[in-house]
């Protein structure tokens, strides 16, 4: 399952966890840029993972608009992997 994730400088051990179950991030924008504002979906992302402690209302608005208009799931969570974790047993 690809997935773009949304926040976060650093996401090396989030990812190597996610590999392990499974997943692949297609894509990982910081968020800190003010290029990422408009940032796009990549078409073949399943999964859109927004870490809620990195990113600012306008970015968190434009992707969440971006991925309902997509049809793409959206999780928001903290940056810890147990946050994560959790949320993707419920997907």
């Amino acid at each position: 399952m690809g997935i773009m994730i949304v926040g976060g400088d650093n996401i090396k051990m989030i990812n190597c966890h996610l590999c392990s179950k499974g997943f692949c991030v297609i894509k990982h924008i910081s968020g800190r840029k003010n290029n990422h504002k408009c940032v796009d979906i990549p078409q073949n992302a399943e999964l859109v993972i927004v870490l809620i402690d990195f990113v600012n209302h306008k970015l968190c608005e434009h992707i969440k608009k971006e991925s309902k208009k997509l049809g793409i799931k959206t999780i928001y969570s903290k940056r810890a992997w147990s946050s994560i974790e959790n949320l993707l047993l419920t997907i």
